[in-house]
C-alpha cells in the first residue's frame, strides 16, 4: 500500500482560533462594579440584632473576632460596633460563633479558642 504524504495546513489555523479564544477570554472579563459607599454613622446609632434581617438590606462587610478563650473580653461588640459604624452599617447580627481547641505553635498546648463572626449591614 502507498501513503499519500498529505500536508495541511491545520496547524496554523488551529493556532489562530487559540489566539482569538485567548484574546476573548481576556475581553471577557471585567471587575465586578463596587457596591454602593455609605458615610460614617455614629456609634450609638449601630445595633446588634438578634437574627438576620428580613429584605431589603444592603451587605455592608463581615468583622471577625477570634482569640483565645481566656483572653476574649466578655463582650467584644464596643469593638465591633465601632468598625460597623466606620463602615456605615447601621445593624449588624452574630452570623456564627464557635468554640474550638488549637495548638499553640510557641508552647505546643492545646488552648482553647473562640471566633464570632459578624454581619454588617444597612437598613434603609
Amino acid at each position: 500500500m502507498a501513503r499519500a504524504n498529505v500536508k495541511r495546513g491545520g496547524n496554523s489555523v488551529t493556532g489562530i482560533l487559540i489566539a482569538v479564544c485567548i484574546l476573548l477570554a481576556g475581553c471577557a472579563h471585567k471587575p465586578a462594579p463596587a457596591g454602593p459607599q455609605y458615610p460614617a454613622v455614629p456609634e450609638a446609632s449601630v445595633r446588634l440584632l438578634a437574627a438576620a434581617p428580613q429584605p431589603p438590606f444592603a451587605r455592608l462587610g463581615v468583622v471577625t473576632v477570634q482569640d483565645r478563650l481566656t483572653n476574649m473580653p466578655g463582650d467584644t461588640w464596643p469593638q465591633v460596633r465601632s468598625l460597623a459604624a466606620r463602615a456605615g452599617a447601621n445593624r449588624a447580627f452574630i452570623r456564627g460563633q464557635r468554640t474550638f481547641w488549637w495548638r499553640d505553635p510557641a508552647t505546643r498546648r492545646r488552648v482553647r479558642m473562640q471566633r464570632v463572626v459578624y454581619q454588617l449591614v444597612y437598613l434603609p
